[in-house]
C-alpha cells in the first residue's frame, strides 16, 4: 500500500518532466554507474534503469523508497535511505546528480559543504557532480503561478488533491506554499496546509563553496521552464 507521504510526493513532483532529456544526458556522457540522490518514488532513477544504467537511489524518506521498490522496473535499482551529508557507500559513480533542488534543502552552506565533500568521496575519478539550484531571490514572494486546476490523484475510494498557492520568503529561504485535500467517498475532507522551504542560494555560491573544497567546476546546463515550474541552472562538478 502506498503512503500518504508518498502520494503526496508523486502528486507534487512526480510529473515533472523538462530536467528528464539533461539527466539522461549526462548519463550518457559518463556512462557507468549513477547515483540519484533525493530520488524519492523513482522519477528519474527508473528512467535511468530503463536505458540499462546500474542506478543507487538515496533519499532519506523511506517510505518514498518503498514505493520506489514497488514500482516495475525497480528491482534493478539499489535503494539506500540515507541522509545524503553523511552517506558512506561503500562505492564510487560516474555521476551523481541530485536533481529538483534537492542541494537546496541541505540546510544552507554548512549542510552543503558537508554533502560536497560526502559527494567527492563517491566520485570515481573524472566522473562528475550535477547539482540541479533554482536561483531564487528573497524578493520572489507572492501569489504562485499554478495551471489552474490541482494535481489530483485517487486510489477508488479517495481523492488526494493539492495546488501551489503561494511563495514566501524568510531569511535565507524560499518557502513554497501548497493547499492539500483529501476527499473520501462517504463525503468527509480533510485540508492541509503544507510549506516546503528551499535555501535561497545561486550558482555562483554553490560554485565557489565547491571550489573552496577542492573541486573542480564543469560546463553548466540549464533546465527549461514550463508553465508549472520555474527553470533551474544545473552545477556540474569534478572532484
Amino acid at each position: 500500500m502506498i503512503s500518504e507521504s508518498a502520494i503526496w510526493h508523486n502528486l507534487e513532483c512526480g510529473s515533472y518532466a523538462a530536467d528528464l532529456d539533461c539527466w539522461l544526458a549526462l548519463a550518457d556522457e559518463f556512462g557507468g554507474p549513477v547515483l540519484d540522490v533525493g530520488a524519492g518514488t523513482g522519477r528519474i532513477a527508473l528512467m535511468l534503469a530503463a536505458t540499462g544504467r546500474t542506478v543507487t537511489a538515496v533519499d532519506l524518506d523511506p517510505a518514498l523508497l518503498a514505493t520506489l521498490k514497488l514500482r516495475s522496473g525497480a528491482d534493478s535499482i539499489l535503494t539506500v535511505c540515507v541522509d545524503a551529508r553523511e552517506m558512506e557507500l561503500g562505492a564510487r559513480y560516474s555521476l551523481i546528480i541530485v536533481p529538483m533542488l534537492t542541494v537546496q534543502l541541505f540546510g544552507g552552506s554548512e549542510g552543503r559543504r558537508r554533502f560536497l565533500t560526502t559527494a567527492a568521496a563517491h566520485l570515481e575519478p573524472g566522473a562528475l557532480l550535477a547539482m540541479a539550484i533554482a536561483d531564487l531571490g528573497e524578493d520572489d514572494s507572492g501569489e504562485a503561478e499554478t495551471a489552474g486546476a490541482p494535481d489530483t490523484w485517487t486510489d477508488g475510494e479517495v481523492v488526494y488533491s493539492t495546488v501551489a498557492t503561494s511563495l514566501v520568503a524568510r531569511p535565507g529561504q524560499i518557502g513554497i506554499e501548497r493547499r492539500r485535500e483529501v476527499r473520501s467517498t462517504d463525503g468527509s475532507v480533510r485540508e492541509e496546509a503544507a510549506t516546503d522551504w528551499i535555501d535561497s542560494v545561486t550558482a555562483d555560491e554553490i560554485e565557489a563553496e565547491a571550489v573552496a573544497l577542492g573541486m573542480s567546476l564543469a560546463p553548466r546546463r540549464q533546465i527549461p521552464a514550463t508553465d508549472e515550474y520555474i527553470g533551474s541552472t544545473v552545477v556540474c562538478l569534478n572532484g
